[in-house]
Parts: C-alpha cells; structure tokens; sequence
C-alpha cells in the first residue's frame, strides 16, 4: 500500500514539475527548426519532437521571457500553419499542409519596418476560389504552404494599399506596403494618422513625428489642442479644459509617459467627450502600447532658472520581467520669489457711509511640491490585471506681505502698516488597489478600491497697526489642523457584442474631516469640528451604430450626503447624457447633451472664519447645496494633411451655482462685512471656439496653432443681481523643428471671465524655447514670461456693498530663461496596465 502511495504522488508530481520549469529566450530572424532544437535542450522534462527539413522555412522572431516549456512553444508557433501535440512527456511539432511548395516572403514599409499580422490570401488564378493563407509574424516574414505552382497573392493590412497580384508559390523577397486611406467604424481617413468615432478620434502617428520624439509626453504635444506647458513641465490644452491622460485604461503622470518609447505605441484616444466614469473631466487621452515584454525604462528631467529660484524635476525608473512590473517615479517644483508687488482696493457700502483702503504690499512667497509613486502589476495577458500603487505627496507653502496702508472716511482707524503671513504643511499618503478580470463572450469585471489619508496643518496671521505703533487694530492669527479620511470603490461591468458596447457601474466615495481650529469665533480658543461627505453614483451607458450615425446613451443618477456639526443635507440627481456622431468628409459632427451635480468641496462648507482687514471677514457655509450643471455642445472635426480643424459652440447652464457673496453682518460687537460661499440663482455661458493647426508642408518643419473663443458669461444672485460679460481669448503656438534642432513661441491674450460676482483675469503666459536633441538627450533653453511680467488681477462685479479690486506681480519672472537637461534609455518593451478605471481623492480639506 505505501508503495503505492509513493508511485501515486511521484506520478501526480511530474505535470507540476513540467509546468514549474520556466523560460526566457530571444530569437531573432531564427529558423523554427533551430528554435524548437533550442527549446528541447532548454526542457528538462519535454521532449521536442519535429522533422527538421518540413519547418526550416519558417522563420521566427519573438522575445519570450519567464513562460513555461509550453507556452513558450506556442509563443514561437504565432499563426503558421504549424500543429503542436503534447503528451506525457513528448511534444509533436508538424506543419499542417504536407506539400512540399512554400510561399515565402517578408513585409516591410516604406520606412523597411516589418509589417505585422497582415492577411495573406492565395486564389486559384483559374477560378478565383480560395487555396489557402497565413499571417505574417512579429518581423513581417510569412510561410505558407500551397500545392498549386502559381497562384493570385493579395495581402491586406489596416493603413495599408492593399496588394493583389500573381506569383510563383516560391521565396519572393521583401515585399513593400504602402499607406492608403481606410475606415476603422468610422470615417474614411490617411493612413497611420486619425479614425474619428462617436465620442473619440483615435490617431497613430507618422515616421517624422516618432523620428523627431524621444518619448511619448513628446510626441502627444502633436496631437490637436495640446501643448506642453514649460511653466509646470506637463502638457496641457490650448482650450484651457482639464486634462486627464490614460496608459491602457490607468491614469498616467507625466512621468509616465517619459518613460514609455514612441516605437511601443499602438494608437492614441483622443476624447473629446469622455465616458460616464470620467464626467467631470474636460479632455480624455488614452494612449495604447504593444505587447508587453521585459525591459526597464529610466530617466531625469532638470528645468532650473538662471537668476530665479524657480525649479522643475523628475526622475523615473521601471523594470519589467515575465508578468511583473515595478516602477517608481519622482517630481518636484519649487519656487521661491521675494520682491513681488501687490496692491488690494476696498470700498465698503453700508447705506450712505462709505469707506474705502488702500494696501500697497511687497511680497515673498515660496511653495515645493513633491510627489512619490511605487507601482507593483501583475498582468496575465487577456485573463486578469492587478495592480497596487502607493502615493504619497509632500506640499509646503509660505506667502508673508508687508503692507503700507491708507484708509479714508473711517474714524475707527486710520493709516498705517500691517503683516500678513499664511504657512501651509500637508502629507497625502494614498494606497490604489485595483483588479480587472476578462470573462467569456467579450465580458469584463473591474474593480478597483483608493484609501487617502491626508493631513494638514495651516496657519493664516494678519496683524495691522495704525501709524502709532503702539495701536494694533487687527491680530487674527488663525490655526487650524485637520486628518481627512476617504475611500473611493468603483465596480465596473463592460460587455460588447459586435458595434454595440455595453457598460454598467457604481462609485461610491466615503469621506470624513476632523478639523481642530483657532479661530476670531472662538475667540482663538481650539475647538473641534467634523464634517462627512458621501457620494454615491451608478451609471449606465450603451453605444452602438444606426447606419452612418453612432450614438452613446448614458443614464446615471448621484446620491449625495453632507453631514457636519452643524446640519446635514442629502439630495439624488440625474445625471443622462446622449450623444451623437455623423461623419462627413475628412470628419464629423458630433452632439453631446448632458447633465452632472457640481458638489462643494469640504473646505466651503467648513466653518472656518479669517480676518482679511479691520470690516472684512471671510468664513465657510455648513448649509451649502450641490448645483446641477446642464450642458449641450455641438462640434465639428475636420483633417487633412495641411490642417486639424476643431470647432466648438456651447451653451451651459449650472442652476444653484456655488460662489462666494458679501452681506453686513454682525461678529461679536463688531459689524463686518462677511464673505462667504453661497448658492447663486445660476450661471450660464455660451458662444463657440474654434481650435486650428495649420502645417504648410504636411510635415512639423513649420506649424501654427490658433485657439480663438468668444464667449458670454452671465452670473445672478441676490447679492450682485444679473450680470453678463463678453470675452474674446486668442492663443497661439508657432512651431519649428529640422533634425535636431527645435523651437517654439506660445502667447495669450489677456481676458477676463466671471467667476461668480468676481472678474479674473487670466494668466498673461508667453513662453519661447528652443533646443537640441542628440539620440536620449535633449537641451534646452525657454523663456518664460517672454518679454511680459507675470501680472494677475481681479475685481468684484458691480454691487452695493463691496467694491474690491486686486492685481500682483512677479517682476523676477519677466523673460525668465531656464535650462532645461533631460535624458532617457530604455531597454525592452515597457509594461502598463490596462486599467479600465481610475480613482483618487484630491481634496485635502485645507482652508
């Protein structure tokens, strides 16, 4: 009986050592003859079986890296017709057409790049019917067997000129494909360039451009509307929209990108209107990689100012290996400018008296920003996807004035001198824990879980004195710390069925605020104040195609729940979208009606108070309610090879709109006015924009992009009545690159838009670069602030009871010039995961 245990298990152990025993190779142009001598030496327990003579010709290139015996024999088999029988302990390798005549040849571009997994079909040249076919491999080479000695050859690829002509079944060299215009459920369109969809234009990118681009942050700055912005070191869009940027499904940093070959690029998405789980995002790209195999990827980038302390850096490392990957990466912007100027105008209404001040300020100011990612993934290709990545972010700030003060009509007080200082700290670790599961008949499962922990310390100090020194009119000296907890958890549910897309979801998003706070309304004595806030969301969208026209619908509904000291306050809204696609010539036109919740933040309905002068108090609002922003957009895409066209009208409506509102009220003795954040009766905006790239020799040798916008902004409450406001915003960005050298001027008007009963102007931005690039390393210089001072500025809109204006200025940025030093390798191809959604809490709770 022992004994028959024993042979039991020995024989039950000897699958599991086969399947244990684990391999890497690389072959390059090998014949499968050689590779499958190889690969029965390297097993220790298979046996390779095959005639040598029958697969000499069949030629094999394929990095294989940590797969066991098996799958590494299927990997080389790819799609020649070639059979794999496995037995106990004996593999049979044969091709599956016996003849002895063989269609051999390979595929390149016009660039001699291999063209992979094109069709290649052979007909009868009597009859036209079908003999036989093949797929060409990773290095563009095909073997096929047929028994006929000529035949009809014609080979068809997406983006490619398709080839149809006769041929002896013999070796026929390289063969070269060209690009052509195709049509991918959408419009027709040059190849390796754009194929627009309903809601999205997906792109490849041309020789010139991966030629001329190191990485892929590079290479996006290609793409309509986007522009790198030397300032902050990311890319952004011309149209000022927020910019969320996806690698296989999982939100990427800019590090990221850097760290990812333009070779390893399959397609880029470009959406213009992003699925339901990214509502509140403006621009959506999602970049698609090759098939992932081992390699690692590192790199720096150093921006620093020549007379300024003003500095951008990065640092990126990843390693992959067989399923796992692990990346970190690093980056920093520190700024620190003292001289700069401010002035700030008060004019208090309160009846018939009417007083106003003058502060006339010199500042210093400094913040450093710093952000850390670990990332581990194990990724088994069309199965499952896990990742677990750890964020933590360190942010420092400091802002101290001193002002000269004049103050008129007011017997309180009178001129004099004051200090204004603000210190921020923060620590915002974050662990993202996230799982994709691909099931049977085209379905997948997500899930994905983001716990935050932030905490934050922050001081506000306003002392002002009167002429007499001895005089203090104000002392506020406002603390306040918080720890703010939140967990964000998203299932997701996606099926597709031929041109029709099904997907189905639920977030929620658990946040609670323990705040500690010294402050004028309690008389600078510590108190306690908590606030929850929960946020529920379900969703649902379905698209598909009717003929020409494509459409995405979307119902969704959000619960939302606000829960402090002082009151609580719940409400659901729907949240339906609809949008529509027809395609024209060398475009389309698209329609998107929708409607989402604009939530506060939890600063807003906080019950922080500050003293901003002697009568002027700004504080939080407990009773804060959510708006609703309703919203419809129709747009016009257009290509061609000497210009992007992208245009734009809109009309927005948010009702219950949150901003800040001025009223007299009464603080302990003293009558102030007091700012706070209230729900106006609503806000609306419309007009139309009209976004263009123009390169007058199809090429980047030369380029000019223009933004051009004209809007109308409308804003009502009790406070400020109905006001409305016309702006006209013009950008442009003119670009240069031949080899290695490179150069750009971007420049913007100034405008000023409503923000609530506030008028902003915006930033006066205008950068000027050039550079040289060598292979991995590229230098450059930039002058930010090109010939302008960075100069901000904003007023409120017309009421009866504050008049206020405020403008500063950097003078030490004016026409900064930095020095840019970047450089990066790579090694193999690089490994990101396809995460189908991506989640994280941005708000700290600070004050």
């Amino acid at each position: 009986m022992t004994i028959s245990i024993i042979i039991f298990l020995l024989l039950a152990l000897c699958p599991s050592k086969a399947e244990a025993q684990r391999i890497s190779r690389s072959y390059n142009d090998q014949s499968m003859s050689k590779v499958l001598i190889d690969l029965d030496r390297a097993s220790s327990f298979y046996h390779v079986s095959f005639i040598y003579n029958e697969l000499e010709d069949f030629i094999v290139t394929k990095q294989i890296d940590d797969r066991p015996v098996v799958d590494a024999l299927r990997d080389v088999i790819g799609y020649y017709p070639i059979a794999m029988h496995i037995g106990d302990s004996l593999i049979t390798v044969e091709c599956i057409n016996k003849t002895d005549r063989r269609l051999i040849g390979q595929l390149t571009d016009e660039a001699n790049r291999p063209v992979t997994f094109a069709n290649i079909q052979l007909f009868s040249i009597a009859d036209s019917t079908f003999i036989t076919g093949g797929v060409s491999n990773e290095n563009g080479h095909f073997v096929i067997p047929c028994s006929t000695n000529t035949a009809i050859m014609r080979i068809t690829c997406i983006g490619y000129k398709t080839i149809e002509r006769n041929v002896n079944i013999s070796e026929i060299g390289t063969i070269k494909m060209t690009g052509d215009q195709y049509a991918i459920n959408g419009i027709v369109v040059k190849g390796h360039h754009r194929v627009d969809k309903v809601d999205r234009s997906i792109f490849t990118f041309t020789d010139e451009q991966k030629k001329n681009a190191r990485q892929t942050q590079e290479i996006l700055t290609s793409l309509p509307g986007l522009r790198f912005d030397a300032l902050s070191g990311k890319l952004n869009t011309m149209t000022g929209k927020s910019l969320k940027i996806l690698v296989n499904g999982v939100e990427a940093t800019d590090n990221d990108l850097k760290s990812i070959p333009v070779d390893k690029i399959k397609n880029v998405e470009y959406f213009t209107i992003p699925p339901a789980r990214y509502a509140d995002v403006g621009t959506l790209i999602n970049i698609k990689t090759q098939p992932l195999d081992a390699g690692y990827a590192a790199g720096f980038d150093v921006m620093q100012a020549a007379w300024v302390a003003f500095n951008n850096s990065n640092l990126y490392v990843r390693y992959n290996k067989g399923n796992h990957q692990i990346a970190f990466d690093y980056s920093m912007q520190y700024r620190n400018n003292a001289n700069c100027e401010s002035e700030d105008s008060y004019v208090f209404t309160d009846g018939t008296a009417v007083s106003d001040y003058l502060y006339r300020g010199n500042y210093h100011f400094g913040y450093c920003t710093q952000d850390f990612n670990l990332k581990y993934a194990f990724t088994k290709e069309d199965d499952i996807t896990f990742q677990a990545k750890f964020t933590p972010n360190l942010f420092t700030q400091f802002w101290r004035t001193d002002n000269d003060i004049e103050a008129h009509n007011n017997p309180l007080w009178q001129d004099g001198t004051g200090r204004q200082e603000r210190k921020v700290r923060s620590f915002g670790p974050s662990l993202d824990l996230y799982l994709n599961k691909k099931m049977k008949n085209n379905q997948e499962l997500t899930v994905d879980v983001v716990g935050t922990y932030y905490h934050n310390s922050q001081n506000d100090h306003n002392r002002q004195w009167t002429e007499n020194v001895n005089k203090v009119l104000i002392d506020d000296d406002m603390r306040a710390k918080n720890n703010k907890y939140s967990v964000i958890g998203e299932l997701a549910y996606a099926k597709s069925w031929g041109t029709t897309n099904l997907s189905l979801g639920y977030k929620a998003t658990l946040a609670k605020s323990d705040y500690k706070i010294r402050n004028m309304l309690s008389n600078y004595d510590e108190y306690a104040y908590t606030s929850h806030n929960d946020n529920h969301y379900f969703y649902g969208e379905i698209g598909g195609k009717l003929r020409k026209l494509s459409y995405r619908l979307g119902v969704g509904g959000t619960y939302v729940n606000t829960d402090n000291d002082v009151t609580d306050y719940s409400k659901f809204y729907f949240t339906p979208k609809l949008v529509l696609s027809y395609p024209i010539k060398n475009g389309q036109v698209q329609l998107e009606v929708r409607s989402n919740p604009v939530l506060p933040s939890i600063s807003q309905l906080s019950n922080s108070a500050k003293i901003y002068i002697p009568g002027l108090i700004e504080t939080g609002n407990p009773y804060l309610e959510s708006g609703n922003d309703n919203c419809a957009i129709l747009s016009l895409n257009l290509s061609h090879p000497y210009f992007e066209l992208y245009t734009q009208a809109l009309v927005d409506y948010i009702s219950n709109p949150i901003c800040s509102s001025f009223k007299w009220d009464k603080v302990g003795d003293d009558r102030c006015i007091v700012m706070s954040p209230l729900n106006g009766n609503y806000e609306l905006q419309y007009g139309g924009m009209v976004w263009g790239k123009l390169k007058p020799f199809k090429s980047e040798l030369f380029t000019i992009g223009v933004y051009v916008g004209a809007w109308n902004d409308t804003y009502k409450s009790d406070i400020v009545g109905r006001q409305s406001h016309f702006r006209l915003p013009v950008n442009w960005e003119i670009g240069f690159r031949k080899g290695r050298f490179g150069a750009s001027w971007y420049y913007n008007t100034v405008t000023k838009s409503i923000n609530g009963p506030f008028l902003h102007k915006c930033e006066n931005n205008s950068e000027l670069s050039a550079f040289y690039q060598h292979k991995e390393l590229r230098v450059q210089l930039t002058s930010v602030f090109f010939l302008r001072t960075p100069h901000y500025e904003s007023e409120t809109l017309p009421n009866d009871i504050l008049q206020f204006r405020h403008w500063n200025e950097i003078p030490d940025q004016r026409s900064m010039v930095c020095l840019s030093v970047s450089y990066n390798i790579f090694s193999g191809k690089q490994k990101n995961v396809e995460k189908k959604i991506d989640n994280r809490d941005w708000d700290k709770g600070t004050l």
